[in-house]
């Protein structure tokens, strides 16, 4: 058996930029986003806004969860998914999030609920993703007794290096700087979401991306609502958050 990297975000963190990087060291087959479906399909939670995802195959919790890990059977798994597509099932099974090597990236939810709103301005609150997210970190905490891996974005954005260095050695596999810059252009494993991943097709590496909105959280009744609310969450996983300026990579 090989290893599973799972790599828990929420909607708008940069997180395709970090896959981006696990797609470009080579040594990792790339599953993103497998639990979409069970979210979006399976059990219709909300709609898939701008997607692609593929109605004819079976897409319940135990079908794709038993994809990953018989593809984990011949080669490293690297995956990167939304806890809230699949927390409940998630956090019922243990066996498996005790296979997994889980990795957190969280990001400002400023920026990040604006974003999404720009997306899909049907977008719910638990699909800004924070709270479920941080149900699956504490399950994660728990189980293994330690705490696991978070990023910050920004973070990630100003030192990829020395972010990317310190997750490596965390995870306990070869940290790659080459794969930190890739030629632009679209990815086959995007192709279900490939109009969320314009920036990160566009670019040639993690760099700085400043946008405006007209809508945020500072001026939008119902983002000021989701702000207040996913806060918190953020706030828990943010305590431990790894720092780039420290020679310490546990993250605290």
């Amino acid at each position: 058996m090989h290893r599973i990297v799972a790599l828990w975000a929420h909607p708008r963190s940069r997180s395709t930029a970090l896959e981006r990087v696990f797609i470009e060291r080579g040594d990792f087959q790339i599953l993103h986003e497998p639990f979409a479906a069970l979210y979006y399909l399976h059990d219709k939670k909300a709609t898939a806004v701008a997607a692609n995802l593929d109605d004819s195959e079976t897409c319940d919790f135990a079908t794709i969860r038993d994809r990953i890990l018989a593809a984990a059977n011949s080669q490293q798994i690297c995956f990167k998914d939304m806890c809230y597509y699949c927390h409940g099932y998630l956090l019922a099974d243990e066996p498996f999030m005790r296979r997994l090597d889980h990795v957190f990236l969280i990001r400002d939810p400023k920026p990040t609920i604006a974003s999404h709103f720009a997306k899909n301005p049907e977008v719910t609150l638990e699909e800004i993703g924070y709270e479920r997210q941080a149900a699956v970190f504490q399950a994660v905490s728990e189980l293994s007794g330690s705490t696991p891996p978070v990023l910050r974005a920004e973070d990630l954005v100003s030192a990829p290096d020395k972010m990317l260095h310190d997750l490596c050695a965390r995870l306990g596999i070869a940290h790659d700087p080459d794969a930190l810059t890739w030629s632009a252009g679209e990815r086959e494993e995007w192709k279900e979401w490939q109009s969320w991943h314009d920036e990160v097709a566009q670019s040639q590496g993690i760099q700085v991306r400043e946008s405006a909105y007209r809508d945020t959280v500072d001026n939008h009744p119902k983002l000021a609502e989701y702000y207040r609310y996913h806060l918190p969450f953020y706030e828990q996983m943010a305590r431990y958050a790894m720092n780039p300026a420290s020679n310490n990579s546990d993250g605290r």
